[in-house]
């Protein structure tokens, strides 16, 4: 297993560092809605179709089926993304739900709305809108299988692809850029977080266990 050292160390990590970098400098320099209106002005027919499609990699179902996946190879890697995906729903739905009730993009700019362009068949909530749950859920996932995956160019993707979620939340009108920015701060902490404690730091809680490092089809 590589090291927690050489993880942080990692192309993908790095990635995250510059979205981190840029995201937040636009949120704290910047009035709140400045990104998604400069974003909105961008709009064209294939940005509508590839964000409309990769923003499905915040859906639950996804989770699911790479789940399905992991317990091919082993049971191990599916109980990190099972418990990854419990623990970080909860603590966003509670954000979403009792800590900040935040209104979203369509209804903070309600009075003007039909004055953007917007994606057809895309459906606009108006509630909840910090922090994304899409983000997290991308992030989350992105993290796991960074964690879990020795290939570079891999991890790299999966980032990528985390990052391109978090932008598509934005472009289909659904999410300021800060919930974005929460979001995935939240999904990629509670990952690493479950991954570091249990691979990490109480091994003999579960990582130790050898049935746990075989899988439905797959042996270590």
């Amino acid at each position: 297993m590589e090291s927690i050292k050489d993880k942080l160390q990692s192309p993908a990590f790095l990635m995250f560092v510059l979205y981190f970098l840029t995201a937040i400098s636009l949120v704290l320099f910047f009035e709140k809605g400045t990104f998604i209106l400069w974003l909105n002005q961008k709009h064209n027919p294939f940005g509508d179709s590839f964000f409309s499609f990769i923003t499905l990699v915040g859906e639950w179902h996804i989770f699911v089926v790479v789940g399905i996946i992991l317990l091919m190879y082993r049971f191990y890697y599916a109980i990190l993304l099972t418990l990854t995906g419990l623990i970080h729903f909860l603590i966003i739905q509670f954000l979403k739900i009792v800590v900040f009730k935040a209104p979203r993009p369509a209804d903070y700019y309600a009075d003007k709305l039909s004055s953007f362009n917007l994606v057809e068949g895309v459906d606009l909530k108006s509630l909840y809108a910090m922090p994304s749950g899409h983000t997290a859920s991308a992030f989350a996932l992105a993290t796991i299988l960074i964690l879990i995956t020795k290939n570079k160019l891999l991890q790299v993707i999966y980032m990528l692809i985390a990052i391109l979620v978090a932008v598509s939340r934005v472009y289909l009108f659904q999410h300021f850029m800060v919930d974005t920015l929460v979001g995935a701060s939240i999904g990629l902490l509670v990952s690493a977080i479950i991954w570091w404690y249990l691979s990490f730091k109480n091994k003999s809680l579960l990582y130790n266990n050898n049935r746990l490092h075989r899988g439905l089809i797959f042996n270590k």
